[in-house]
């Protein structure tokens, strides 16, 4: 199914109309690499240095893809989210367990360095980080939820979402949303005044005001429910396109959904080969290219062969959709001394 997507721009008072269609039967999907990610999560696309970052969560690594070669830094922990520093070349901040830590890692060094910034959910014993995002003005969003065991059972409202401040930096972070079970994807609009969210058991995703002179938000809504169009498994990862559309990892449901951002309707869905979807971003010179994380952990033999690229990360190109740049974390509290 495609649909045709049209915005009107008014322009020099001249009223045109940009067109253009989502091809999502037609895209082209292919495996970044061959390798299979046990728990494959946050896609970052770096467009100053054209390098697509992930991480294995369960396998301790935070990946890099560049220039057609595949490698990674071998952590000791639950490792979920890479986010480069504004500024700092080979600089990023990780999500390492419950510690928001920095990970120093230069293009062509083999070797890498992480420091400890500060730990939160001390008093939640298996909490982790989840997924996180640097907003319009570069602050830190970052998630934790409670322990997953192996049936993929959560406890809920375990879990907070946290932003990093310039004033405290890592003396304290700010509890933002208390009592989340699995804070999940983030994005905001073009003009900085929406945050969507996800807290993925709650099948929804949540619009928020965001005042972007403060990197405040208020007026919690629910935006887009799953049960509006019988969605199977929930949300996860999420990333927004050039249009101000949402593009959502649907978890068991072996899908990406193409959400309205303004209006929340559901415009489409791109089938993907792996069942367990769990996140995507826009990559890619050009901004033109869909990467999309999936997990193999806990999929049996029989789903492999249902969903034959269960695990990989893939690359979707063809959508006739760009997306926007990731935005990088202000150094502010990065800068020496």
């Amino acid at each position: 199914m495609s649909i045709l997507k049209c915005n009107v721009v008014l322009l020099s008072l001249m009223a045109a109309v940009k067109c253009g269609t989502v091809n999502y039967n037609g895209a082209s999907i292919k495996e970044v690499a061959d390798d299979v990610m046990v728990h494959g999560e946050g896609p970052f696309w770096d467009s100053e240095n054209n390098v697509l970052y992930f991480v294995d969560i369960s396998q301790h690594r935070v990946y890099r893809f560049f220039q057609n070669h595949l490698e990674y830094a071998q952590l000791d922990n639950d490792v979920s989210f890479v986010i480069p520093v504004h500024g700092q070349q080979g600089l990023f901040v990780i999500g390492l367990g419950t510690t928001l830590a920095s990970l120093r890692w230069n293009l062509n060094d083999k070797t890498n360095k992480v420091v400890g910034l500060i730990t939160v959910d001390n008093n939640k014993p298996g909490n982790r980080w989840n997924d996180a995002k640097a907003d319009t003005n570069g602050y830190l969003w970052a998630g934790t939820m409670g322990f997953e065991d192996a049936a993929g059972n959560i406890p809920p409202g375990r879990g907070t979402l946290y932003k990093l401040n310039d004033t405290s930096c890592f003396k304290s972070l700010e509890s933002v949303l208390p009592g989340v079970s699995v804070s999940n994807g983030l994005a905001w609009n073009g003009d900085s005044t929406r945050m969507y969210y996800i807290d993925s058991p709650t099948k929804q995703i949540a619009v928020f005001d965001y005042n972007p002179v403060k990197a405040s938000i208020s007026n919690r809504k629910t935006f887009y429910d799953f049960k509006t169009d019988d969605i199977p498994g929930v949300p996860d990862g999420m990333t927004i396109d050039a249009n101000g559309d949402l593009w959502i990892a649907n978890y068991n449901g072996a899908q990406v959904l193409h959400v309205s951002g303004t209006n929340g309707k559901l415009l489409g869905k791109l089938k993907i080969p792996a069942e367990k979807v769990s996140s995507v971003t826009f990559g890619g010179p050009q901004l033109d290219k869909l990467y999309v994380t999936t997990i193999s952990r806990g999929v049996t033999p029989e789903k492999f062969h249902e969903y034959p690229m269960t695990g990989k990360v893939l690359e979707v190109s063809g959508l006739g959709v760009k997306g926007t740049k990731n935005n990088r974390i202000r150094e502010k509290c990065f800068r020496s001394p």
